[in-house]
Protein backbone atom coordinates (compact mmCIF):
# COMPACT_ATOMS: atom_id res chain seq x y z
CA UNK A 1 0.00 0.00 0.00
CA UNK A 2 1.15 3.32 -1.11
CA UNK A 3 -0.77 5.59 1.25
CA UNK A 4 -1.77 5.68 5.11
CA UNK A 5 -4.53 7.31 4.15
CA UNK A 6 -6.34 8.55 7.92
CA UNK A 7 -5.34 5.24 9.71
CA UNK A 8 -7.17 3.45 12.27
CA UNK A 9 -10.11 5.83 14.45
CA UNK A 10 -8.80 4.14 17.21
CA UNK A 11 -5.87 5.07 16.81
CA UNK A 12 -6.58 8.48 16.47
CA UNK A 13 -8.70 8.52 18.99
CA UNK A 14 -6.08 7.38 21.66
CA UNK A 15 -3.61 9.91 20.66
CA UNK A 16 -6.03 12.62 21.55
CA UNK A 17 -7.04 11.18 24.34
CA UNK A 18 -2.89 10.95 25.44
CA UNK A 19 -2.85 14.97 24.86
CA UNK A 20 -3.14 15.33 28.33
CA UNK A 21 0.46 14.79 29.00
CA UNK A 22 1.87 16.58 26.21
CA UNK A 23 -0.53 19.09 24.73
CA UNK A 24 -1.00 19.58 21.08
CA UNK A 25 -0.19 22.92 19.91
CA UNK A 26 -3.22 23.10 18.00
CA UNK A 27 -6.60 21.31 18.02
CA UNK A 28 -9.58 22.17 14.93
CA UNK A 29 -13.18 22.02 15.82
CA UNK A 30 -14.66 21.03 12.15
CA UNK A 31 -13.90 18.72 9.82
CA UNK A 32 -15.11 20.30 6.89
CA UNK A 33 -13.43 21.77 3.91
CA UNK A 34 -12.17 24.78 6.51
CA UNK A 35 -11.18 22.77 9.39
CA UNK A 36 -9.35 20.23 7.15
CA UNK A 37 -7.47 22.87 5.37
CA UNK A 38 -6.59 24.69 8.89
CA UNK A 39 -5.51 21.17 9.80
CA UNK A 40 -3.24 20.91 6.82
CA UNK A 41 -1.58 24.38 6.77
CA UNK A 42 -0.65 24.13 10.45
CA UNK A 43 0.76 20.90 10.59
CA UNK A 44 2.43 21.46 7.50
CA UNK A 45 4.32 24.59 9.28
CA UNK A 46 5.63 22.18 11.94
CA UNK A 47 2.71 22.46 14.15
CA UNK A 48 1.22 19.39 16.07
CA UNK A 49 -2.38 19.37 14.93
CA UNK A 50 -5.44 17.45 16.46
CA UNK A 51 -8.96 17.69 14.50
CA UNK A 52 -12.51 16.48 16.13
CA UNK A 53 -15.57 16.41 13.71
CA UNK A 54 -18.76 15.62 15.66
CA UNK A 55 -20.20 13.70 12.66
CA UNK A 56 -18.41 12.34 9.49
CA UNK A 57 -15.79 14.84 7.49
CA UNK A 58 -17.63 17.24 5.09
CA UNK A 59 -21.80 15.91 6.47
CA UNK A 60 -22.06 19.66 6.17
CA UNK A 61 -22.18 22.39 4.47
CA UNK A 62 -18.96 20.78 2.82
CA UNK A 63 -20.67 17.51 0.60
CA UNK A 64 -23.78 20.56 0.21
CA UNK A 65 -22.50 22.73 -2.69
CA UNK A 66 -22.91 23.32 -6.02
CA UNK A 67 -19.63 20.99 -6.58
CA UNK A 68 -18.06 24.59 -8.39
CA UNK A 69 -14.35 26.17 -7.51
CA UNK A 70 -15.09 29.36 -9.54
CA UNK A 71 -14.61 32.62 -9.21
CA UNK A 72 -18.61 33.65 -8.45
CA UNK A 73 -19.70 35.57 -11.26
CA UNK A 74 -23.03 36.44 -9.79
CA UNK A 75 -21.23 38.32 -6.98
CA UNK A 76 -20.51 41.13 -9.75
CA UNK A 77 -24.08 42.28 -8.66
CA UNK A 78 -22.87 42.75 -4.70
CA UNK A 79 -19.31 44.67 -6.07
CA UNK A 80 -17.44 41.81 -4.59
CA UNK A 81 -14.97 42.55 -6.68
CA UNK A 82 -12.28 41.88 -4.27
CA UNK A 83 -13.22 38.91 -3.07
CA UNK A 84 -14.19 37.48 -7.03
CA UNK A 85 -10.34 38.44 -7.40
CA UNK A 86 -9.50 36.16 -4.38
CA UNK A 87 -11.23 33.48 -5.42
CA UNK A 88 -10.23 33.53 -9.21
CA UNK A 89 -6.79 33.20 -7.79
CA UNK A 90 -7.51 30.32 -5.50
CA UNK A 91 -9.43 28.35 -8.12
CA UNK A 92 -6.14 28.75 -10.47
CA UNK A 93 -3.93 27.81 -7.40
CA UNK A 94 -6.05 24.76 -6.61
CA UNK A 95 -6.25 23.52 -10.31
CA UNK A 96 -2.45 22.65 -9.66
CA UNK A 97 -2.29 21.58 -6.88
CA UNK A 98 -5.27 18.98 -7.37
CA UNK A 99 -5.96 18.57 -11.05
CA UNK A 100 -7.51 14.94 -10.88
CA UNK A 101 -10.26 16.81 -8.53
CA UNK A 102 -10.40 20.29 -9.96
CA UNK A 103 -11.31 20.44 -13.35
CA UNK A 104 -12.35 22.90 -16.23
CA UNK A 105 -15.42 23.37 -17.62
CA UNK A 106 -17.26 25.56 -19.67
CA UNK A 107 -20.51 27.59 -19.29
CA UNK A 108 -22.84 28.74 -21.72
CA UNK A 109 -24.79 32.20 -20.68
CA UNK A 110 -28.15 32.33 -23.09
CA UNK A 111 -28.88 36.01 -24.28
CA UNK A 112 -32.24 36.52 -25.34
CA UNK A 113 -31.91 39.84 -26.74
CA UNK A 114 -29.30 42.88 -27.45
CA UNK A 115 -30.47 44.03 -23.94
CA UNK A 116 -29.03 41.25 -22.09
CA UNK A 117 -26.18 40.56 -24.32
CA UNK A 118 -24.57 44.28 -23.48
CA UNK A 119 -25.25 43.46 -19.82
CA UNK A 120 -23.58 40.08 -20.01
CA UNK A 121 -21.12 41.20 -22.01
CA UNK A 122 -19.84 43.82 -19.34
CA UNK A 123 -20.26 41.56 -16.72
CA UNK A 124 -17.99 38.71 -18.27
CA UNK A 125 -15.45 41.51 -19.53
CA UNK A 126 -15.03 42.44 -15.68
CA UNK A 127 -14.98 38.67 -14.61
CA UNK A 128 -11.70 38.43 -17.26
CA UNK A 129 -10.21 41.15 -15.94
CA UNK A 130 -10.45 40.41 -12.26
CA UNK A 131 -8.84 37.50 -12.87
CA UNK A 132 -6.02 39.52 -14.64
CA UNK A 133 -6.56 38.02 -18.07
CA UNK A 134 -5.65 34.42 -17.06
CA UNK A 135 -8.90 32.83 -16.66
CA UNK A 136 -8.68 29.17 -17.90
CA UNK A 137 -9.79 30.90 -20.94
CA UNK A 138 -11.61 34.45 -22.28
CA UNK A 139 -14.88 34.78 -22.47
CA UNK A 140 -16.25 34.50 -25.82
CA UNK A 141 -19.70 35.70 -27.57
CA UNK A 142 -21.49 32.55 -29.46
CA UNK A 143 -23.98 32.76 -32.18
CA UNK A 144 -27.11 31.35 -32.35
CA UNK A 145 -25.73 27.94 -34.00
CA UNK A 146 -22.46 27.96 -32.00
CA UNK A 147 -25.06 28.31 -28.72
CA UNK A 148 -27.07 25.72 -29.50
CA UNK A 149 -24.42 23.22 -30.67
CA UNK A 150 -23.07 23.28 -27.18
CA UNK A 151 -26.34 22.85 -25.32
CA UNK A 152 -28.67 21.23 -27.42
CA UNK A 153 -31.34 21.11 -24.77
CA UNK A 154 -32.18 24.81 -26.01
CA UNK A 155 -35.10 24.74 -28.09
CA UNK A 156 -34.23 25.74 -31.90
CA UNK A 157 -34.14 29.45 -32.20
CA UNK A 158 -35.23 30.32 -29.14
CA UNK A 159 -31.99 32.20 -27.91
CA UNK A 160 -30.68 34.65 -29.84
CA UNK A 161 -26.88 33.71 -29.03
CA UNK A 162 -24.83 33.55 -25.94
CA UNK A 163 -21.23 34.38 -23.87
CA UNK A 164 -19.17 30.68 -23.32
CA UNK A 165 -16.85 31.84 -20.37
CA UNK A 166 -14.63 29.02 -18.02
CA UNK A 167 -15.02 27.57 -14.42
CA UNK A 168 -14.32 24.78 -12.68
CA UNK A 169 -15.82 21.91 -11.11
CA UNK A 170 -15.37 19.44 -8.53
CA UNK A 171 -16.38 16.70 -5.78
CA UNK A 172 -16.59 18.53 -2.56
CA UNK A 173 -16.78 15.29 -0.04
CA UNK A 174 -13.19 14.29 -1.94
CA UNK A 175 -11.41 17.87 -2.28
CA UNK A 176 -12.03 17.68 1.88
CA UNK A 177 -10.45 14.53 2.04
CA UNK A 178 -7.90 15.24 0.21
CA UNK A 179 -7.19 17.91 2.44
CA UNK A 180 -7.08 15.68 5.80
CA UNK A 181 -5.25 12.99 4.32
CA UNK A 182 -1.93 15.46 2.62
CA UNK A 183 -2.41 16.65 6.90
CA UNK A 184 -2.28 13.35 8.42
CA UNK A 185 1.32 12.46 5.90
CA UNK A 186 2.70 15.71 7.80
CA UNK A 187 1.46 14.37 11.39
CA UNK A 188 -2.17 15.56 11.95
CA UNK A 189 -4.30 13.31 13.83
CA UNK A 190 -8.04 13.19 12.84
CA UNK A 191 -11.27 11.56 14.28
CA UNK A 192 -14.82 11.82 13.21
CA UNK A 193 -18.01 11.12 15.35
CA UNK A 194 -15.95 13.65 18.29
CA UNK A 195 -18.73 15.66 19.74
CA UNK A 196 -17.14 18.98 21.69
CA UNK A 197 -19.33 19.08 24.88
CA UNK A 198 -17.41 21.77 26.64
CA UNK A 199 -14.01 24.34 25.84
CA UNK A 200 -12.14 26.68 28.17
CA UNK A 201 -8.62 27.91 28.63
CA UNK A 202 -6.56 28.53 31.26
CA UNK A 203 -3.02 29.89 31.07
CA UNK A 204 -1.58 28.58 28.50
CA UNK A 205 -3.65 25.60 27.94
CA UNK A 206 -7.45 25.24 26.47
CA UNK A 207 -9.35 22.17 26.92
CA UNK A 208 -12.28 20.73 25.02
CA UNK A 209 -14.14 17.98 26.48
CA UNK A 210 -15.25 15.45 23.40
CA UNK A 211 -17.37 12.61 23.38
CA UNK A 212 -17.27 10.14 21.12
CA UNK A 213 -20.63 9.02 19.92
CA UNK A 214 -19.80 5.68 18.61
CA UNK A 215 -18.84 4.49 21.90
CA UNK A 216 -20.38 7.32 24.28
CA UNK A 217 -16.94 7.55 26.10
CA UNK A 218 -15.66 10.87 26.86
CA UNK A 219 -12.27 12.28 26.99
CA UNK A 220 -10.13 15.81 27.54
CA UNK A 221 -8.02 17.10 24.73
CA UNK A 222 -5.84 19.50 25.73
CA UNK A 223 -4.16 22.24 23.25
CA UNK A 224 -2.17 25.36 23.37
CA UNK A 225 -4.31 26.93 20.89
CA UNK A 226 -7.73 25.84 19.77
CA UNK A 227 -9.41 27.48 16.31
CA UNK A 228 -13.17 27.03 16.07
CA UNK A 229 -14.13 26.12 12.05
CA UNK A 230 -17.51 24.90 13.12
CA UNK A 231 -18.95 26.36 9.55
CA UNK A 232 -23.26 26.75 10.34
CA UNK A 233 -22.67 25.59 13.64
CA UNK A 234 -20.52 27.57 15.14
CA UNK A 235 -22.39 30.14 17.00
CA UNK A 236 -23.44 26.84 19.27
CA UNK A 237 -19.34 26.07 19.62
CA UNK A 238 -18.78 29.29 20.54
CA UNK A 239 -21.35 29.40 22.77
CA UNK A 240 -19.67 26.33 24.46
CA UNK A 241 -16.50 29.19 25.70
CA UNK A 242 -18.35 32.04 25.62
CA UNK A 243 -21.67 32.37 27.06
CA UNK A 244 -22.27 36.00 26.81
CA UNK A 245 -21.35 35.38 22.59
CA UNK A 246 -23.45 37.06 20.43
CA UNK A 247 -25.23 34.94 17.30
CA UNK A 248 -23.06 36.20 14.28
CA UNK A 249 -24.29 33.87 11.94
CA UNK A 250 -27.92 33.80 9.45
CA UNK A 251 -27.58 30.90 7.47
CA UNK A 252 -28.79 30.47 4.05
CA UNK A 253 -30.09 27.79 2.55
CA UNK A 254 -29.67 26.36 -0.79
CA UNK A 255 -30.94 23.51 -2.99
CA UNK A 256 -29.86 21.05 -5.60
CA UNK A 257 -31.71 18.40 -7.43
CA UNK A 258 -29.52 15.91 -9.57
CA UNK A 259 -31.02 14.22 -12.66
CA UNK A 260 -29.82 11.58 -15.11
CA UNK A 261 -28.64 12.56 -18.41
CA UNK A 262 -31.01 10.63 -20.41
CA UNK A 263 -33.55 12.97 -18.88
CA UNK A 264 -31.14 16.25 -19.07
CA UNK A 265 -29.01 15.44 -22.11
CA UNK A 266 -25.79 17.74 -21.39
CA UNK A 267 -22.45 17.50 -23.49
CA UNK A 268 -19.71 18.68 -21.92
CA UNK A 269 -20.73 22.35 -21.35
CA UNK A 270 -22.66 23.73 -18.06
CA UNK A 271 -25.13 26.42 -18.24
CA UNK A 272 -26.22 29.36 -16.43
CA UNK A 273 -29.48 30.54 -17.24
CA UNK A 274 -32.52 32.62 -15.66
CA UNK A 275 -34.70 30.62 -13.82
CA UNK A 276 -38.67 30.56 -15.05
CA UNK A 277 -39.60 33.65 -12.41
CA UNK A 278 -36.62 35.79 -13.86
CA UNK A 279 -35.10 36.42 -10.04
CA UNK A 280 -32.16 34.41 -9.88
CA UNK A 281 -29.87 32.31 -12.19
CA UNK A 282 -29.03 28.57 -11.98
CA UNK A 283 -26.99 26.50 -12.88
CA UNK A 284 -26.84 23.23 -15.04
CA UNK A 285 -23.40 21.21 -14.87
CA UNK A 286 -22.77 18.12 -16.27
CA UNK A 287 -21.33 16.16 -12.43
CA UNK A 288 -20.35 12.53 -12.42
CA UNK A 289 -22.18 11.68 -15.24
CA UNK A 290 -25.44 12.83 -14.55
CA UNK A 291 -26.65 16.60 -14.30
CA UNK A 292 -27.15 18.77 -11.48
CA UNK A 293 -29.59 21.61 -11.02
CA UNK A 294 -29.07 24.72 -8.48
CA UNK A 295 -28.84 26.60 -6.09
CA UNK A 296 -31.44 28.79 -4.08
CA UNK A 297 -30.38 31.18 -1.54
CA UNK A 298 -33.05 31.92 0.91
CA UNK A 299 -32.85 32.71 4.43
CA UNK A 300 -33.14 29.36 6.89
CA UNK A 301 -34.33 29.31 10.47
CA UNK A 302 -34.83 25.36 10.83
CA UNK A 303 -32.68 22.55 12.13
CA UNK A 304 -29.53 22.72 11.07
CA UNK A 305 -28.84 19.29 11.37
CA UNK A 306 -31.30 18.59 8.88
CA UNK A 307 -31.84 20.59 6.06
CA UNK A 308 -34.61 19.36 3.43
CA UNK A 309 -35.51 20.06 -0.45
CA UNK A 310 -39.30 21.39 0.68
CA UNK A 311 -41.96 20.50 -2.36
CA UNK A 312 -42.34 23.78 -3.57
CA UNK A 313 -38.11 24.19 -3.78
CA UNK A 314 -38.46 21.05 -6.04
CA UNK A 315 -41.01 22.89 -8.49
CA UNK A 316 -39.14 25.77 -8.36
CA UNK A 317 -35.89 23.97 -9.84
CA UNK A 318 -38.26 21.74 -12.08
CA UNK A 319 -40.01 24.76 -13.47
CA UNK A 320 -37.14 26.62 -14.36
CA UNK A 321 -35.66 23.83 -16.38
CA UNK A 322 -38.77 22.86 -17.85
CA UNK A 323 -39.60 26.31 -19.03
CA UNK A 324 -35.88 27.27 -20.43
CA UNK A 325 -35.39 23.63 -21.97
CA UNK A 326 -39.24 23.23 -23.10
CA UNK A 327 -39.24 20.17 -21.32
CA UNK A 328 -41.34 17.90 -19.22
CA UNK A 329 -39.51 17.01 -15.96
CA UNK A 330 -41.45 15.74 -13.20
CA UNK A 331 -40.42 14.55 -9.76
CA UNK A 332 -40.09 10.84 -10.75
CA UNK A 333 -36.90 12.12 -13.16
CA UNK A 334 -35.24 13.67 -9.81
CA UNK A 335 -32.54 10.81 -9.41
CA UNK A 336 -31.13 13.12 -5.93
CA UNK A 337 -31.75 15.98 -4.18
CA UNK A 338 -29.65 17.58 -1.35
CA UNK A 339 -30.36 20.70 0.70
CA UNK A 340 -26.90 22.53 2.20
CA UNK A 341 -26.66 25.51 4.40
CA UNK A 342 -24.33 28.93 4.12
CA UNK A 343 -22.39 30.13 7.12
CA UNK A 344 -23.49 33.57 6.12
CA UNK A 345 -22.08 36.24 8.26
CA UNK A 346 -25.07 38.84 9.43
CA UNK A 347 -25.00 42.50 8.10
CA UNK A 348 -27.18 44.90 7.82
CA UNK A 349 -29.30 43.59 4.73
CA UNK A 350 -31.88 42.08 4.90
CA UNK A 351 -31.71 39.19 2.47
CA UNK A 352 -29.31 36.15 2.21
CA UNK A 353 -28.50 36.67 -1.53
CA UNK A 354 -27.01 40.37 -0.04
CA UNK A 355 -24.51 39.08 2.59
CA UNK A 356 -21.24 38.85 1.44
CA UNK A 357 -19.08 35.42 1.23
CA UNK A 358 -15.91 37.22 2.88
CA UNK A 359 -14.96 35.05 5.90
CA UNK A 360 -14.12 36.14 9.53
CA UNK A 361 -11.39 35.55 12.21
CA UNK A 362 -12.06 36.46 15.32
CA UNK A 363 -11.69 35.66 19.49
CA UNK A 364 -14.00 33.50 20.97
CA UNK A 365 -11.77 33.59 24.30
CA UNK A 366 -8.30 33.49 25.32
CA UNK A 367 -6.51 31.38 23.05
CA UNK A 368 -9.63 29.67 20.91
CA UNK A 369 -10.19 31.71 18.03
CA UNK A 370 -13.42 31.07 15.07
CA UNK A 371 -13.29 30.92 11.76
CA UNK A 372 -16.67 31.51 9.54
CA UNK A 373 -18.45 32.75 6.67
CA UNK A 374 -16.10 32.21 3.03
CA UNK A 375 -17.09 29.72 0.49
CA UNK A 376 -15.39 26.53 -0.45
CA UNK A 377 -13.54 28.23 -3.42
CA UNK A 378 -11.44 30.06 -0.61
CA UNK A 379 -10.58 28.06 1.80
CA UNK A 380 -7.51 27.72 1.26
CA UNK A 381 -7.02 31.14 2.30
CA UNK A 382 -9.46 30.73 4.92
CA UNK A 383 -7.39 28.47 6.90
CA UNK A 384 -4.32 30.32 5.79
CA UNK A 385 -5.51 33.42 7.76
CA UNK A 386 -6.72 31.29 10.67
CA UNK A 387 -3.34 29.59 11.31
CA UNK A 388 -1.25 32.99 10.75
CA UNK A 389 -3.23 34.21 14.26
CA UNK A 390 -1.91 31.61 16.07
CA UNK A 391 1.58 30.68 14.66
CA UNK A 392 3.78 33.33 16.40
CA UNK A 393 2.64 31.99 19.64
CA UNK A 394 3.08 28.50 18.74
CA UNK A 395 6.77 29.51 17.28
CA UNK A 396 5.61 27.80 13.99
CA UNK A 397 6.74 28.42 10.63
CA UNK A 398 5.17 32.10 9.57
CA UNK A 399 4.40 31.73 5.90
CA UNK A 400 1.87 29.42 5.05
CA UNK A 401 3.58 26.26 3.09
CA UNK A 402 -0.15 25.03 1.27
CA UNK A 403 0.03 26.96 -2.05
CA UNK A 404 2.84 24.58 -2.97
CA UNK A 405 1.63 21.61 -1.32
CA UNK A 406 -0.20 19.12 -3.69
CA UNK A 407 -3.76 16.96 -2.78
CA UNK A 408 -3.45 13.97 -4.51
CA UNK A 409 -1.87 13.75 -7.74
CA UNK A 410 1.75 14.94 -9.21
CA UNK A 411 1.27 13.66 -12.62
CA UNK A 412 -2.30 12.97 -13.66
CA UNK A 413 -1.32 11.57 -17.20
CA UNK A 414 1.37 8.39 -15.64
CA UNK A 415 -0.95 7.82 -12.75
CA UNK A 416 -4.16 7.20 -15.11
CA UNK A 417 -1.64 5.11 -17.29
CA UNK A 418 -0.59 2.93 -14.73
CA UNK A 419 -4.37 2.78 -13.12
CA UNK A 420 -5.53 1.37 -16.65
CA UNK A 421 -3.20 -0.76 -16.79
CA UNK A 422 -4.06 -2.73 -13.67
CA UNK A 423 -7.83 -2.14 -14.63
CA UNK A 424 -7.18 -4.13 -17.76
CA UNK A 425 -5.58 -6.85 -15.71
CA UNK A 426 -8.61 -7.16 -13.28
CA UNK A 427 -11.25 -6.80 -16.22
CA UNK A 428 -12.62 -3.48 -15.17
CA UNK A 429 -14.00 -0.94 -17.08
CA UNK A 430 -12.03 1.80 -18.18
CA UNK A 431 -14.74 3.94 -16.94
CA UNK A 432 -13.70 2.75 -13.38
CA UNK A 433 -10.21 3.66 -13.42
CA UNK A 434 -11.14 7.19 -14.49
CA UNK A 435 -13.52 7.44 -11.56
CA UNK A 436 -10.89 5.95 -8.92
CA UNK A 437 -8.31 8.40 -10.07
CA UNK A 438 -10.51 11.09 -9.81
CA UNK A 439 -12.04 9.76 -5.97
CA UNK A 440 -8.49 8.68 -4.88
CA UNK A 441 -5.63 10.45 -7.16
CA UNK A 442 -2.40 8.62 -6.04
CA UNK A 443 -4.59 6.13 -3.68
CA UNK A 444 -6.34 4.75 -6.84
CA UNK A 445 -3.75 1.77 -6.33
CA UNK A 446 -4.47 1.13 -3.32
CA UNK A 447 -8.24 0.51 -3.73
CA UNK A 448 -6.92 -1.75 -6.80
CA UNK A 449 -4.81 -3.71 -4.60
CA UNK A 450 -7.73 -4.43 -2.26
CA UNK A 451 -9.91 -5.48 -5.34
CA UNK A 452 -7.46 -8.26 -5.89
CA UNK A 453 -6.47 -9.32 -2.81
CA UNK A 454 -10.05 -9.61 -1.88
CA UNK A 455 -12.07 -10.06 -5.07
CA UNK A 456 -14.06 -7.03 -4.77
CA UNK A 457 -14.32 -5.69 -8.30
CA UNK A 458 -18.26 -5.94 -8.52
CA UNK A 459 -20.01 -2.47 -8.75
CA UNK A 460 -21.31 -1.17 -6.03
CA UNK A 461 -25.03 -0.20 -7.44
CA UNK A 462 -25.52 -2.46 -10.92
CA UNK A 463 -24.96 0.20 -13.81
CA UNK A 464 -22.34 2.87 -11.92
CA UNK A 465 -18.63 3.26 -11.69
CA UNK A 466 -17.69 2.60 -7.55
CA UNK A 467 -16.94 -0.88 -7.36
CA UNK A 468 -17.15 -2.64 -3.98
CA UNK A 469 -13.33 -2.27 -3.08
CA UNK A 470 -13.96 1.19 -2.45
CA UNK A 471 -16.43 0.46 0.14
CA UNK A 472 -13.46 -1.26 2.29
CA UNK A 473 -10.88 0.81 1.42
CA UNK A 474 -12.91 3.62 2.97
CA UNK A 475 -13.13 1.84 5.97
CA UNK A 476 -9.86 1.26 6.26
CA UNK A 477 -8.16 4.25 5.24
CA UNK A 478 -11.03 6.74 5.10
CA UNK A 479 -12.97 6.38 9.02
CA UNK A 480 -16.19 5.48 6.98
CA UNK A 481 -17.76 3.83 9.93
CA UNK A 482 -21.62 3.93 8.88
CA UNK A 483 -23.13 3.54 5.89
CA UNK A 484 -24.28 7.07 5.19
CA UNK A 485 -20.96 7.77 5.16
CA UNK A 486 -19.66 5.41 2.06
CA UNK A 487 -23.08 6.07 0.13
CA UNK A 488 -23.87 9.64 0.76
CA UNK A 489 -20.53 11.41 1.38
CA UNK A 490 -17.12 8.72 -0.11
CA UNK A 491 -18.89 7.61 -3.31
CA UNK A 492 -22.14 10.22 -3.61
CA UNK A 493 -24.77 7.26 -4.38
CA UNK A 494 -26.61 8.98 -2.61
CA UNK A 495 -27.09 11.62 -4.75
CA UNK A 496 -26.46 9.52 -8.04
CA UNK A 497 -28.25 6.50 -7.70
CA UNK A 498 -32.45 7.17 -7.40
CA UNK A 499 -32.41 4.33 -4.95
CA UNK A 500 -29.37 5.83 -2.82
CA UNK A 501 -26.92 2.69 -3.21
CA UNK A 502 -29.24 0.30 -1.46
CA UNK A 503 -31.73 -0.67 -4.14
CA UNK A 504 -31.69 -4.29 -5.96
CA UNK A 505 -28.08 -5.80 -5.73
CA UNK A 506 -26.01 -3.18 -4.44
CA UNK A 507 -23.52 -4.69 -2.20
CA UNK A 508 -22.17 -1.99 -0.16
CA UNK A 509 -23.63 -2.88 2.99
CA UNK A 510 -22.88 -6.34 2.94
CA UNK A 511 -19.76 -5.07 1.61
CA UNK A 512 -19.46 -2.73 5.13
CA UNK A 513 -20.83 -5.86 7.77
CA UNK A 514 -18.32 -8.12 6.11
CA UNK A 515 -15.63 -5.24 7.21
CA UNK A 516 -17.40 -4.49 10.34
CA UNK A 517 -18.29 -7.88 11.40
CA UNK A 518 -21.86 -6.12 11.44
CA UNK A 519 -25.10 -8.14 12.56
CA UNK A 520 -27.60 -8.68 10.08
CA UNK A 521 -29.71 -6.69 12.75
CA UNK A 522 -27.16 -4.28 13.16
CA UNK A 523 -26.25 -4.34 9.29
CA UNK A 524 -30.68 -3.47 8.34
CA UNK A 525 -30.55 -0.74 10.78
CA UNK A 526 -27.78 0.68 8.82
CA UNK A 527 -29.68 0.53 5.78
CA UNK A 528 -32.81 1.67 7.24
CA UNK A 529 -30.88 4.91 9.56
CA UNK A 530 -29.52 5.26 5.66
CA UNK A 531 -32.62 5.80 3.43
CA UNK A 532 -34.37 6.98 6.27
CA UNK A 533 -31.69 10.24 6.00
CA UNK A 534 -31.49 10.57 2.36
CA UNK A 535 -35.52 10.72 2.47
CA UNK A 536 -36.04 13.10 4.53
CA UNK A 537 -32.95 15.34 2.53
CA UNK A 538 -34.89 14.69 -0.40
CA UNK A 539 -38.23 14.55 0.68
CA UNK A 540 -39.38 12.21 -1.26
CA UNK A 541 -39.75 8.60 -0.87
CA UNK A 542 -36.86 6.10 -2.24
CA UNK A 543 -39.76 3.69 -3.20
CA UNK A 544 -40.79 6.56 -6.20
CA UNK A 545 -37.30 6.75 -7.46
CA UNK A 546 -37.05 5.60 -11.14
CA UNK A 547 -34.85 1.92 -11.79
CA UNK A 548 -31.59 3.70 -12.83
CA UNK A 549 -30.90 2.98 -16.55
CA UNK A 550 -28.31 1.40 -17.36
CA UNK A 551 -27.78 2.43 -21.13
CA UNK A 552 -25.13 5.08 -21.63
CA UNK A 553 -26.24 8.53 -22.53
CA UNK A 554 -25.97 9.15 -25.64
CA UNK A 555 -22.77 9.80 -27.52
CA UNK A 556 -22.57 13.46 -28.94
CA UNK A 557 -19.23 15.03 -29.80
CA UNK A 558 -18.96 18.25 -28.41
CA UNK A 559 -17.23 21.14 -29.86
CA UNK A 560 -13.81 22.69 -29.67
CA UNK A 561 -15.25 25.89 -28.16
CA UNK A 562 -15.82 24.30 -24.67
CA UNK A 563 -12.48 22.91 -24.42
CA UNK A 564 -10.51 25.30 -22.52
CA UNK A 565 -6.69 25.87 -22.73
CA UNK A 566 -4.74 23.52 -20.09
CA UNK A 567 -1.29 25.67 -20.43
CA UNK A 568 -2.40 28.44 -18.34
CA UNK A 569 -2.54 29.62 -15.05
Amino acid sequence: MTSLGLGPRETALEQLAGSGGAPLDLLVVGGGITGAGIALDAASRGATVGLVERLDYASGTSSKSSKLIHGGLRYLEQREFALMREACTERDLLRRLAPHLVEPIAFVLPVSGRTTRAKFGVGLWAYDALASFRNLKMHKHLDQAETEALVPLFPRGKVKGGYIYYDCKTDDVRLVMENLIQARRYGAIAANYCVVRDLSSAGSVCRAVVEDSVTGTSFEVNARKIIVAAGVWADHVESLASHRAEPRLRPSKGIHLVFRKTDVPMLESGAFIGDAERKRMLFVIPWLDHVLVGTTDEGYAGSLDHPAVEADERAYCLASLNAVFDLNLGEQHIAGAYAGLRPLISGERDATADLSRRHAVYEIAPGITGITGGKMTTYRRMAKDAVDVVAEDLGVAARSKTRWIRLGSRDVTALSTAVQRRCRVLGLPAEVGSNLVRCYGDRALDVLQIAHEQELTAPLVGGMQPIAAEAAYCVRAEMATHLPDLLQRRTRLALTDPHAGIGPGAVAAGVMADAFGWSSGETQRQIDAHRGEVERERGLHLSMAPSPSLAPSPSLAPSSLAQPRTDTG
